[in-house]
């Protein structure tokens, strides 16, 4: 607590109501007496949380394909705009843009199931999408910014869910999100050898 009392300026009971949100959110791990902890990465739980993702994304994507009107579309559109713009940014200088970009994705993910009609749905979706990105943020930091091939993948479903075709949309989503499971185990496997 004491080096993030200094790093933050912050006091002891500010920090550990944060601390204490966050671990119900899955972010931290609260140990009893011991404190908190990052929750620690795995590849089972990356292969549980592109599971859960993929799930929630692409069941949000089909109820907004039957529910979405013109200000859903708008809404998709807008934030993907958003979102090519900051992709183009990062990758001039990651860590200038990496919070913006950080925003503008969820804010696309979160537009693509937002006529989905269920607040449930959008509350347990940006949970998942808040534990999955820690992996995100970890291979951005080892491997850096993955550029065209991002921005193609976010295009690939833009361009389903325009077209509502959900079998597109569901394939351009599991390229996307099963790309940084593939990758983690890809280079799981060459730390092993």
């Amino acid at each position: 607590m004491e080096s993030l009392k200094e790093r933050y300026g912050s006091g002891v009971n500010l920090l550990r109501e944060c601390l204490t949100r966050l671990s119900s959110d899955g972010l931290v791990i609260a140990e009893g007496q011991k404190g908190f902890h990052v929750a620690s990465f795995s590849i089972q739980k990356m292969e549980e949380l592109t599971r859960l993702r993929i799930l929630l994304e692409t069941d949000g994507a089909r109820a907004s394909f039957e529910n979405g009107d013109m200000e859903w579309e708008s809404n998709l559109v807008a934030a993907h705009h958003k979102l090519e713009h900051v992709e183009s940014k990062m990758r001039e200088n990651i860590d200038e843009y990496f919070m913006m970009w950080h925003r503008c994705d969820y804010e696309f993910h979160a537009a693509l199931i937002g006529a989905c009609q269920s607040e449930l749905h959008m509350h347990y979706h940006r949970q998942i999408y808040d534990q999955f990105r820690q992996f995100v943020v970890m291979e951005l930091r080892t491997e850096g910014f993955r550029g065209k091939y991002v921005v193609d993948e976010h295009h690939a479903v833009l361009e389903a869910a325009l077209n509502r075709d959900l079998q597109a949309c569901v394939d351009a989503l599991e390229a996307h999100l099963g790309g940084f499971l593939r990758r983690m185990r890809e280079n799981n496997t060459h730390k092993k050898q």
